[in-house]
């Protein structure tokens, strides 16, 4: 029984596991290039540092709502 529930927690965490290693990976291999993520911004030619956080939070809120996307229409369409 402890192992089923090992399995069903490993599940129910498993999307947010592959992420945080992903990202562990991006930022592993973005070090070792020595540029970081400037690179990236500096390829879509972004000349200010406020024009970069921007581009980075709306970067971040779109990773949210991949993640949290599905459950906030259910809730939705469960109001309707």
């Amino acid at each position: 029984m402890k192992k089923f529930n090992t399995l069903r927690a490993l599940r129910a965490r498993g999307a947010q596991a592959a992420l945080a290693v992903g990202a562990m990976v991006m930022a592993t291999a973005a070090r070792a290039e020595g540029a970081g993520i400037d690179s990236l911004f500096d390829g879509v030619d972004l000349s200010g540092i406020s024009a970069k956080v921007l581009a980075m939070a709306a970067v971040i809120v779109t990773i949210a709502l991949v993640i949290k996307g599905p459950s906030i229409v259910k809730r939705i369409i469960s109001k309707i």
